[in-house]
């Protein structure tokens, strides 16, 4: 996964609510819903370009079938890396 950006305490904080987002929403998703294979990557790719440490944390409480629609309502300041593949 692509590393955060914050204070040394928001990354860690943020590391674990991603952790905890990604791992709910997959079996949420996948295991327990229609989403197929493809479609989590799609996801997954979404997910890589969010990069403020902030933002995760601000979403730890949403419900994890909201993640596709959370990440298509980040802005351009919670991916602010440039290179989306980074």
């Amino acid at each position: 996964m692509t590393p955060l950006e914050g204070t040394d305490r928001a990354v860690a904080w943020g590391v674990r609510c991603r952790h905890q987002i990604r791992a709910t929403a997959y079996t949420t998703l996948v295991l327990d819903g229609e989403t197929d294979e493809t479609e989590w990557e799609a996801i997954e790719e979404a997910a890589r370009r969010v990069t403020h440490a902030g933002w995760w944390i601000d979403q730890r409480s949403s419900e994890p079938g909201d993640l596709t629609e959370l990440l298509r309502a980040a802005t351009e300041a919670d991916r602010p890396t440039e290179n989306p593949h980074f």
